[in-house]
């Protein structure tokens, strides 16, 4: 499945798909980063984790055949991500529950340690979950306004 490009002049990069419901959506959704962000930007490999975890899990707790999925680079750099499922169960943390050597329920964990931000959004059909992570240079990640 060839993975669409962006122009290389574009101030914001975005784009929006659809991944299997399979084992392959994470990769995909991983190597599709690349369509929205500088790959010379260091903020690509915590987009390309973050976006492994929320789409490993709608992989793990939707019904649908397909999941929908939008990125957007943003000019400074930085990344901002939703990925969509059928379930109506809220994100949370499992791994405190099942002990230190729990094999899952990590992927909030590490959302939580590389996203500058992340939520949910409930639907009629599950939810949309989302995060973004900011460039380290951007003047939002400094807290500066830019004028």
């Amino acid at each position: 499945m060839p993975l669409p490009q962006a122009p290389p002049d574009a101030r914001v990069r975005a784009l929006r798909m659809r991944l299997p419901t399979s084992l392959r959506a994470p990769r995909l959704a991983r190597e599709s980063v690349r369509a929205v962000l500088d790959p010379d930007r260091y903020v690509l490999g915590d987009g390309q984790t973050c976006l492994s975890e929320v789409v490993a899990n709608a992989v793990r707790h939707s019904t649908a055949p397909d999941i929908p999925l939008m990125l957007i680079g943003e000019e400074d750099g930085s990344l901002f991500a939703a990925v969509r499922d059928t379930a109506r169960t809220v994100p949370m943390t499992t791994g405190a529950e099942d002990g230190t050597l729990s094999e899952d329920g990590r992927g909030l964990e590490v959302l939580g340690a590389l996203a500058d931000g992340w939520g949910f959004d409930r639907t009629r059909s599950g939810k949309w979950v989302w995060f973004r992570v900011r460039h380290p240079r951007s003047a939002a990640a400094d807290g500066q306004v830019a004028a």
